[in-house]
């Protein structure tokens, strides 16, 4: 780029954004100087996209699922990845959480939502950079759209991309927002739940033995929880049963 031309656009750009981050300023430096600007396109941007983590409870299984689909384009068409979409200028990151999940035909204002990290590995979409923000997303249950499988989170499918690493941290993150983070609790619990149900969760997000007695005894203490009787026996002793208060 000529060395005026570089100038004026990186004072342009100065001006516009007021460079608060203190990003631009080298850059305007470099241009002064007469070196090489680097080209905006190819080496300063990289792609934004959401990538989603949908969980559901499957009760009649006892297990915390989460969803994919399989591609319908290249890269890796055909095979499972997590619901994903290119974030749009202007959007928020909650719409376009929204677009991504209607791959899995699910509805795109989610029973809670909120957002878990950014994964920025250079090398991470073979069609160039790119910054994936990964979000969790919990939903009442499992939806049955074409193309959609439901796996357990803790026993996963191999996905493309970077989505093994995405779903390897979300169920870490998701494990330590369990009965502490009470809009994904109850989401991923629904209005009533058994102790069994409880101790199944707890186990597959954390990945450790969990006793009934200890965990009845935390869920006593957690807010907006009330004991609802006991589940119906299936053999031995039956489990209580917890539902939240509106």
């Amino acid at each position: 780029m000529p060395p005026t031309r570089a100038i004026s656009q990186w004072r342009n750009m100065l001006n516009f954004w007021g460079d608060r981050s203190g990003v631009l300023a080298p850059f305007g430096r470099l241009a002064e100087r007469g070196d090489r600007v680097p080209d905006m396109a190819e080496d300063i941007f990289s792609v934004v996209s959401v990538d989603v983590v949908a969980v559901a409870y499957d009760r009649g299984a006892r297990r915390v699922l989460f969803g994919s689909h399989a591609r319908t384009a290249p890269p890796f068409e055909g095979d499972p990845a997590l619901p994903g979409v290119v974030v749009l200028s202007g959007e928020r990151l909650v719409h376009a959480a929204g677009r991504a999940l209607a791959k899995l035909g699910l509805p795109e204002e989610p029973t809670a939502m909120g957002q878990l990290r950014t994964f920025d590995e250079p090398a991470r979409d073979p069609r160039g950079p790119s910054l994936s923000i990964s979000m969790w997303a919990a939903f009442p249950h499992a939806s049955e759209a074409p193309g959609t499988t439901w796996a357990p989170l803790d026993d996963p499918l191999p996905l493309c991309f970077d989505h093994d690493q995405i779903v390897a941290e979300s169920r870490r993150i998701l494990a330590g927002m369990l009965w502490r983070d009470l809009r994904f609790t109850r989401a991923l619990t629904g209005p009533r739940f058994s102790a069994a149900d409880a101790v199944a969760m707890t186990a597959q997000l954390t990945g450790r033995e969990v006793h009934r007695a200890n965990l009845n005894r935390d869920l006593a203490k957690t807010p907006g929880l009330v004991e609802a009787g006991l589940a119906p026996a299936t053999g031995g002793r039956p489990p209580k049963l917890w539902r939240w208060e509106e």
